[in-house]
């Protein structure tokens, strides 16, 4: 029997620890700046979200397949980098359970050459300790 044969081939994890590390990186550098911004024109049910609320969050998005998944969108279209501001916000209902990400960039960003955004944000969804679906918004300003 050839080596490997019937065994599930292992691959290293090393992407994902990569990916969480520079979004650790990322989260860490530009807290500082989102802590000294202005009012923010989000809709009621949303509220920002805590120290402890923040902290949870970011260990269950760094933890979650999707939460990764999410966060890889985010750095497709160029918004993982130190002069974009992020903001965590919670659900006024449904607390943690469902997390907006707000981030916003001083240029215009973004994978398309015809139209450039300068704010995108994430819906994240979870179950438990578990994301279970997210939403990507791209906000212009036009």
């Amino acid at each position: 029997m050839a080596k490997g044969l019937g065994q599930p081939q292992r691959r290293p994890r090393l992407t994902g620890l990569v990916v969480a590390l520079g979004m650790l990186a990322w989260v860490t550098s530009s807290r500082a700046a989102a802590l000294g911004s202005a009012a923010d024109p989000l809709s009621a049910p949303w509220q920002p979200a805590s120290e402890p609320d923040q902290a949870l969050i970011w260990r269950i998005i760094l933890q979650s397949p999707l939460g990764i998944a999410a966060l890889n969108q985010l750095a497709i279209e160029g918004f993982i980098s130190p002069q974009c501001e992020q903001k965590l916000y919670t659900h006024a209902t449904y607390e943690t359970f469902q997390t907006l990400l707000q981030v916003q960039c001083p240029t215009p960003l973004g994978v398309s050459a015809a139209r450039a955004y300068a704010e995108m944000r994430l819906l994240l969804n979870r179950f438990e300790d578990t994301i279970t679906d997210f939403s990507v918004e791209r906000i212009y300003g036009d």
